[in-house]
């Protein structure tokens, strides 16, 4: 019998076509203990070369020993999966070794002209005075700026703070991660900001990087359940997550969002973009927004007033 240390993470390779990777990348975020789950490919090597047309890779870690069984399950409930997907590698690493080693992998990251996002382990020089670098070290946090969504949702914020004055407009980002959304705000303007994340580890990541960013005085960071805050009302809700959480949070998010607000979602694809985008109608969004990068969606409503 093979003896698994504690802080020990399983490692799931799964092959696919590149059409499928964010399909696939969407499904695997809804099984249990799921730490981190990407596409693999360097991210200092043009896409062109890191996107082979016949084949790519899909990487999940889990801390959930059952987790190669659950994902056979998932690809059985879904036939288009099954007859092209395949599990080509499953390991057990120590943690510590996989927060570690793609870090080696990473650098600095330019997700607009004035945006860049930097590893605190790397040297950067800002290359003009209205560039925002943001300093990060996510740990285990979901957002490094590299990843479609979380440039989706910068982007679309770079834009409402060109457009609007954040100094007088208030944040709340659900599912924070690493805190680069909140953080990134902050250093455009914003003073009163709010971060939660159902993983207490990622909350204390997000603090660290307030701290790097100097910010941490604007934003308050909490692992408290969304249903349990006060419904303090935002001007800005932002929810980088995954289509069916977003629509499970939704009712709670409408709930401290004020009338004339808007709400910017991400972790969206094309089979699921559409359902958000119902839902926030429904409820009495209107001026809808869609940004696409890859095969992923950010969308962004305002609220009737």
């Amino acid at each position: 019998m093979t003896t698994v240390s504690s802080t020990a993470v399983l490692e799931i390779r799964i092959s696919c076509p590149p059409v499928l990777a964010s399909y696939l990348q969407e499904l695997l975020w809804t099984l249990n203990g799921v730490q981190s789950v990407g596409e693999i490919y360097d991210t200092t090597r043009p896409d062109d070369e890191t996107r082979p047309s016949d084949l790519t890779h899909v990487n999940l870690f889990t801390t959930d020993p059952l987790g190669e069984d659950y994902v056979k399950v998932l690809m059985v409930e879904n036939p288009k999966l099954m007859k092209v997907c395949d599990i080509t590698e499953t390991r057990w690493v120590e943690e510590t070794d996989w927060a570690e080693s793609w870090k080696q992998h990473w650098h600095p990251t330019p997700v607009t002209d004035r945006l860049t996002v930097c590893p605190t382990w790397e040297d950067y020089t800002q290359k003009s005075p209205d560039e925002t670098v943001i300093l990060l070290d996510p740990e285990c946090a979901f957002g490094t700026g590299t990843h479609e969504t979380t440039q989706l949702m910068l982007k679309t914020l770079e834009t409402l703070a060109d457009e609007q004055d954040f100094s007088q407009l208030n944040l709340m980002d659900v599912g924070t991660g690493s805190g680069i959304l909140a953080i990134y705000a902050a250093k455009r303007g914003c003073r009163d900001l709010r971060g939660i994340d159902n993983d207490s580890l990622a909350v204390q990541t997000a603090i660290q990087n307030a701290k790097i960013n100097g910010v941490e005085s604007y934003i308050e960071f909490t692992d408290g359940p969304l249903g349990e805050l006060c419904q303090t009302p935002y001007d800005i809700m932002l929810a980088n997550i995954i289509a069916p959480v977003i629509l499970e949070l939704f009712p709670e998010m409408l709930l401290r969002l004020k009338p004339g607000g808007m709400l910017i979602a991400s972790g969206l694809i094309e089979t699921s973009v559409g359902k958000v985008e119902a839902a926030m109608q429904a409820a009495g969004f209107s001026d809808f927004k869609r940004r696409q990068q890859g095969d992923w969606f950010a969308l962004s409503g305002v609220l009737a007033q």
